[in-house]
């Protein structure tokens, strides 16, 4: 049997069924696995203090110790339980938060240091996985801290297929689309965002952003001429930097803007241009992978996160207009008709539950919208109550004056136009986040 598999054995238990010897230990005795995988805070960190500071650590963790060393470490997981005990005991003195018998296993002499390391990395990933506690950028650099390990304890995993199969092999099963995504995170989107991605960047809205760099590349080596000096990966660097702040910022339509006028910008290429190349790159895409999970014109307000997507799946486009033969063909023209406002009403409700209004919203038949919004005295935020406007305004409710919204139903106002306007708004719009980004710096 190979080294990481005894270590693999030893972590959680053998065949046998025998437990772990117990060990007394203090405080004092134990310090925190030093490759641990978490940056960032626990988000259940206060609410496991109080059960802790109640009931007393009802699930202590492994402890082992490396050759050579004094102290006790964990062996897989754990270091959020640590810290906590640290602070109670110095808030508290109560000797419960300082003297412990906890379980240990020593270290195997059949493994070496690096391979031991690796195991038990493997196994903080693993702990923090049933948790769900990990960002995915702090699980992606776990991954490749775990690719430099294997390297160093002489285990070759020459391509990411060979790191996937390792490490399945080892524990922690994993597919090699997955490792590539995460190799992409840290390469290509860590050094411009690392706020919003340590502040839990979803994985959907990463591998969105991955999938529309790659589609914009394509469109920059086909339309750029060679002669052109300016690299793409900078101009991408530059767009996405823009919204290096909280994740619900980071929305897909608008880094693809600011994106494609950086294009425009640095190579001189009509911004319209380099759009319906996109738009046209992604068409082929979908010929070949299937249409995308939804299609939209302008982006909504962000709707609670669908669930995450098999592995293998493509990625659906950034931007897809809808036309009026994409109904598909199987579907019975009656049921249409049955439900003309189906699509409005649904997407008028994910607007309202996302501002806390969803209590307002009615089904109504007989309005332009295919809805009615009962009257609200007081809102959330001033901006829930601009949102409430617009829509009161869609379902026909005129004592607020919206001439854009006005201008954009109009029949006189053609997609074409429509898109401009979207697009002048969009500008404005990261315009008023950068003056608001100078001024929170100044």
């Amino acid at each position: 049997m190979c080294a990481a598999n005894l270590l693999n054995r030893w972590l959680h238990g053998d065949a046998s069924g025998q437990d772990p010897e117990m060990v007394q230990v203090t405080l004092e005795q134990i310090q925190p696995f030093t490759l641990n995988p978490r940056v960032t805070r626990n988000p259940g960190y206060d609410t496991l203090k109080v059960s802790i500071r109640t009931r007393g650590l009802d699930n202590p963790p492994v402890l082992t110790r490396r050759p050579g060393e004094q102290q006790y470490t964990l062996a897989s997981g754990g270091n959020t339980r640590l810290a906590i005990l640290n602070e109670l005991w110095q808030e508290t003195r109560e000797e419960r938060f300082h003297r412990f018998c906890w379980p240990y296993r020593p270290w195997p002499e059949e493994v070496s240091r690096e391979q031991g390391e690796l195991q038990c990395l493997i196994g903080h990933l693993a702990e923090n996985d049933l948790h769900n506690g990990l960002t995915f950028i702090e699980r992606a650099e776990g991954i490749l801290r775990l690719r430099d390990l294997y390297r160093e304890a002489g285990i070759m995993c020459p391509s990411q297929q060979a790191l996937a199969e390792q490490l399945t092999a080892d524990g922690y099963p994993i597919t090699q689309s997955k490792i590539s995504r995460m190799v992409q995170t840290v390469d290509w989107l860590l050094p411009c965002i690392p706020n919003s991605l340590y502040a839990g960047l979803t994985r959907t809205v990463i591998e969105r952003l991955l999938a529309l760099r790659s589609a914009a590349e394509q469109v920059w080596n086909t339309l750029v001429s060679a002669d052109n000096s300016v690299d793409f990966a900078g101009i991408f660097s530059t767009a996405l930097a823009v919204f290096n702040a909280e994740p619900e910022g980071v929305i897909l339509q608008l880094v693809q803007d600011e994106l494609l006028g950086e294009m425009s910008r640095q190579s001189g290429i009509a911004y319209n241009t380099l759009l319906a190349n996109l738009t046209d790159g992604q068409s082929k895409r979908q010929a070949l992978f299937g249409p995308p999970a939804e299609k939209v014109l302008w982006p909504p307000p962000p709707a609670p996160e669908k669930p995450a997507r098999p592995e293998d799946d493509d990625f659906a486009p950034v931007v897809e207009i809808p036309e009026a033969h994409d109904v598909p063909e199987e579907t019975p023209v009656a049921s249409v008709q049955t439900s003309p406002y189906k699509q409005i009403i649904d997407t008028a409700r994910e607007i309202c539950a996302f501002w806390g209004l969803e209590t307002y919203l009615h089904p109504d038949n007989s309005s332009p919208a295919g809805f009615t919004l009962a009257p609200c005295a007081r809102f959330p935020t001033p901006t829930a109550q601009k949102c409430f406007q617009v829509l009161a305004a869609l379902a026909g409710v005129t004592t607020t004056p919206m001439p854009v919204l006005e201008l954009l139903l109009s029949p006189e106002y053609d997609d074409d136009q429509i898109q401009r306007m979207l697009h002048l708004i969009c500008l404005c719009r990261q315009q008023r986040n950068r003056e608001a980004c100078h001024d929170a710096l100044h």
